[in-house]
């Protein structure tokens, strides 16, 4: 199970702010309505303060007593995509747990509000895999079997997950991109999504990765290569490693800022969820 009864519970119980379109919150900008765009009528949803009164359906409201607003086809044309590292690196420590429970939030969220979500995955020698678009609530346990369906393994992926899901629908819409980073070129995946939307980089990393508590002589082995390396760490060499990795994590902020991306970073641990569930409320996206 990604998300158990209580985190369901947490999010059943937040509103979602701009008119309930989640996709808006990951692309930095407030919902537009656009009323009038199309008459296409896509589907009903509660009525949240701050809509457009014009688009109740009173006849439903005197029907049911529930006050319903109509949603149409214009509205619905900007799909969030949600692109998931599960490369080998990911199984280090608590990253894949956090990259699943990030991915089932963005995804309970948005489907609560009637966004439509599709989850796309990096696979092994290269190979993405992406899942079908999702719509509703009703949905969920179809997401969260997809999610629990994957195993992190293999070399990187995510430049070739990132050039299939920029090309897999020709509408433009906002992506949510979960990952350590830990491969090279991954500079080139973020620009290449932000080219066809922009959205949100959440960056995990395990603490052990962060500021490990390892000396004297080790062998290090790549968890996507299998390459081996002997190395000697010192206090002094552990200080270069933190800095250099402060300086990666300003830097995959940078390069996300340059293309339209916001960027979290969501250390992993057991407190990842609320730390996400957090970046959401600061942000104003839920309440």
């Amino acid at each position: 199970m990604i998300l158990d009864t209580d985190a369901r519970s947490r999010l059943d119980r937040l509103s979602v702010v701009a008119g309930g379109r989640v996709r808006g919150i990951w692309t930095g900008t407030n919902r537009s309505l656009r009323l009038g765009e199309s008459m296409d009528f896509a589907d009903y949803r509660e009525y949240i303060p701050g809509d457009d009164f014009r688009r109740i359906d009173y006849n439903l409201w005197a029907r049911l007593g529930v006050v319903l607003i109509k949603l149409f086809e214009a509205e619905d044309e900007l799909p969030l995509r949600i692109v998931l590292d599960a490369s080998g690196s990911m199984k280090f420590g608590r990253k894949w747990r956090t990259a699943q429970e990030l991915a089932g939030m963005v995804a309970y969220l948005s489907l609560g509000a009637g966004d439509r979500v599709r989850l796309m995955a990096t696979g092994p020698h290269g190979r993405p895999s992406q899942g079908p678009w999702l719509r509703h609530r009703s949905s969920w346990p179809q997401f969260e079997a997809a999610i629990e369906s994957l195993e992190p393994d293999g070399r990187g992926g995510l430049i070739e997950a990132a050039r299939t899901a920029a090309s897999s629908s020709a509408l433009r819409g906002p992506f949510v991109v979960i990952s350590d980073l830990l491969e090279p070129g991954w500079e080139l995946a973020i620009k290449t999504l932000g080219v066809r939307g922009g959205g949100i980089i959440l960056h995990t990393l395990a603490p052990s990765e962060l500021n490990p508590d390892l000396t004297g002589d080790l062998t290090l082995r790549d968890a996507e290569t299998s390459a081996e390396r002997n190395v000697s760490l010192s206090a002094k060499a552990l200080d270069r490693y933190v800095a250099r990795v402060a300086e990666f994590r300003a830097q995959a902020e940078k390069v996300a800022a340059s293309v339209g991306f916001s960027y979290v970073f969501v250390r992993a641990d057991d407190g990842a969820f609320q730390a996400g569930l957090d970046h959401l409320m600061r942000a104003g996206a839920v309440r």
